[in-house]
This record gives C-alpha cells, structure tokens and sequence, in this order.
C-alpha cells in the first residue's frame, strides 16, 4: 500500500512546485496562529525545573504568557543540578523586553497587618 504524495502534502498544507502560479508569492498559515513576534523566545536559562516554575509564575503575574523547556530526563529523574536539569523559561517574542524588565527588578512586598499576636498558636 503506498501514499498519495499529492493528498498528504495538501493534508499538510503545502502544495507542489507545479501546482503554485508563476509570479504569485504564496504565505502558508502558521499551525500556532502566530507571526515572528509570537515565536517564543529564552528570558531566562534557571538552574532546574523549581526555579523555572518560580520564574515562570513570576511572569505570569504581571500578565505574561511563559512556558518552560528542558531535558526530558532532568524530570523523570528528579535532577536538581547539571545539565540534565537546566531549564529554559520562554515568553512571546513581542513580550520578552518586558519579561526581562520584570525579572530584573525587585520585588516589592507589602507588609501584612497582622501581628504575630493575631497569629494562632501552634
């Protein structure tokens, strides 16, 4: 049994040479829906996965998107050193000067009302 190579690259969205009108440029869609500014780019290289999720959650604080991406094994393994650990957090290109701002700054935190007094015991 063999494969039409005609429907599969139509299936991928990619049309033969000899299919394309001469003198037309043609601009194939993207599967993720964005352009070069939604590529995502490194803001940050984290040591292992619990500091890429701390920077990670930092990020999605003030409003932007993160993902993180590493080594399969530094995971399953539970690594938290060397390179098999190292993880890099990603942002939206159109949004990595402000990540970047962001995790440069220092964080401000507000003092809590309470007293140790309000506290309950232990």
């Amino acid at each position: 049994m063999g494969i039409d190579s005609g429907n599969l690259s139509d299936w991928l969205g990619k049309q033969d040479s000899e299919s394309e009108d001469e003198g037309q440029d043609q601009v194939t869609g993207s599967t993720t829906g964005g352009g070069s500014n939604q590529e995502p780019v490194v803001v940050w290289e984290a040591a292992n996965l619990m500091e890429a999720q701390i920077v990670k959650g930092r990020l999605e604080s003030e409003g932007i998107p993160a993902i993180f991406r590493g080594e399969a094994l530094g995971s399953i393994y539970g690594f938290t050193t060397g390179g098999l650990a190292a993880t890099d957090v990603l942002v939206p290109a159109a949004l990595a000067e402000k990540a970047v701002e962001i995790l440069h700054s220092e964080v401000e935190w507000e003092e809590s009302e309470e007293s140790d007094e309000d506290l309950p015991e232990a």
